[in-house]
């Protein structure tokens, strides 16, 4: 923000000029991006930007890149500090850098043990959660932290592996937190002095624990927020064998449904798609997609679907009644598709690399595995580039964070900051 002082004896031109400045100076401070999919949790920007159609002679810009370990957790924003969970050696270690210069501030880190049954990525997958000077991490070993924002200390932990015999499942734990109020909330699938305690909350300022709900295992999506007109927020969590929705403030169950692959060997990743009262839920492995409502406390089927958008771990991302995601199984070939949200229907499909989704400015980021940056409008007409460049390497598959021009991407081996034209 850029603050003006002005003499008291400055003329009405002048203080006129004043006030349009600081309007000027607010409407251009970026939003945060301070937990899994940004400010609302479903990709979408909320910066006052516009973006350029074309990509400057010279390239993007990069402001600075830094040097990561393993893992999958995509970087998040808070004011001028982004930060990063990763994995180096036996330390799980959480990153605060300064914006401009990508600057280590400081450095929390714990010893971690987990080995992937796969031989895939030991490192966390758990993108973190920041509210009121609060950073909030879920390892892949099982391990939950409180960290200060400001000073990287730590406030409180839970080993949910021993306390609550949080399983490993296939891939280790995944949960981005969600925080309501003052209780932080993830999907652990595990159990707590003989009671299910799939869905656990704690207290944000001391660890305790507020409540437990539901049961069976976990799975790899994040929780979301769903509020119908007239109703109180719901808590909405896909999980092992289905989705449940619960009272955020004490756990009561208000409604649960199963939907999975009748295939052992199959996950639901993909997150929850939040539109007003209606949520989206997508899976492979045989599943498909469907669209709920919720209200009246009551919980209607609007429609279900296979080979419309069979998502696998990436979730697609919502504007103007339209889906933009990936189909289809990572490992096999993917396509981008446009699904109108209210029919099911398929508007579009184009076959790219795996990749994740966000939007600013009414443009499509398409950020793939290979570190490609495709940006297009989001339009249900067609697929059209405006431009593509180079921002990361092999295995580019966190989501990134978008702050006004600036777009953070996770690869491999590095964390990089580029300023879009």
């Amino acid at each position: 923000m850029t603050l003006i002082y002005l003499h008291e004896t400055s003329g009405r031109w002048w203080r006129f000029f004043a006030v349009a400045v600081l309007l000027w100076s607010l409407d251009h401070v970026y939003a945060d991006w301070p937990q899994f999919m940004g400010p609302n949790r479903n990709g979408v920007s909320t910066d006052r930007v516009v973006l350029a159609e074309a990509l400057p002679e010279d390239g993007l810009a990069q402001e600075w890149s830094h040097k990561l370990g393993d893992g999958f957790a995509g970087p998040v924003v808070s004011g001028e500090r982004c930060l990063i969970f990763h994995r180096e050696g036996d330390s799980a270690r959480l990153e605060s850098l300064d914006t401009k210069t990508g600057k280590v501030e400081w450095i929390f880190d714990y010893q971690t043990n987990y080995v992937d049954q796969f031989g895939f990525d030991p490192g966390p997958r758990s993108t973190p959660t920041v509210v009121d000077g609060r950073v909030f991490i879920h390892g892949v070993e099982g391990v939950l932290h409180a960290v200060d924002l400001e000073t990287g200390r730590a406030l409180w932990k839970h080993d949910l592996a021993k306390d609550f015999k949080s399983p490993a499942g296939f891939f280790g734990r995944s949960t981005s937190p969600l925080v309501v109020g003052d209780k932080v909330m993830v999907d652990i699938g595990g159990t707590y002095e003989g009671k299910p305690a799939n869905l656990v909350a704690f207290d944000v300022k001391t660890g305790d624990v507020s409540w437990m709900a539901g049961e069976g295992e976990a799975d790899y999506g994040a929780p979301m927020l769903l509020q119908a007109p007239g109703d109180l927020l719901t808590a909405l969590f896909f999980v092992r064998d289905g989705f449940f929705g619960v009272d955020p403030g004490n756990g009561e169950v208000r409604f649960q449904e199963r939907f999975r692959s009748r295939i052992h060997a199959s996950v639901n990743a993909a997150s929850p798609v939040v539109v007003g009262q209606r949520f989206f839920l997508s899976s492979c492995y045989d599943v498909g997609a469907g669209v709920w409502e919720w209200g009246d406390g009551k919980l209607r089927s609007v429609y279900k679907k296979q080979e419309a958008l069979d998502c696998h771990f990436n979730t697609p991302v919502h504007f103007e009644g339209h889906l933009y995601g990936f189909h289809g199984r990572q490992e096999t070939g993917q396509e981008l598709r446009c699904l109108d949200l209210n029919t099911g229907e398929v508007k579009w499909k184009a076959a790219l690399p795996a990749g994740s989704v966000t939007i600013a400015d009414g443009k499509l980021l398409v950020l793939t595995e290979r570190g490609e940056l495709l940006v297009g409008k989001a339009s249900p007409n067609a697929w059209e580039i405006h431009y593509r460049a180079q921002v990361g390497g092999a295995e580019t598959r966190a989501l990134p964070a978008i702050d006004g021009k600036y777009f953070y991407a996770r690869d491999k081996r590095k964390l990089s900051c580029v300023q879009l034209p």
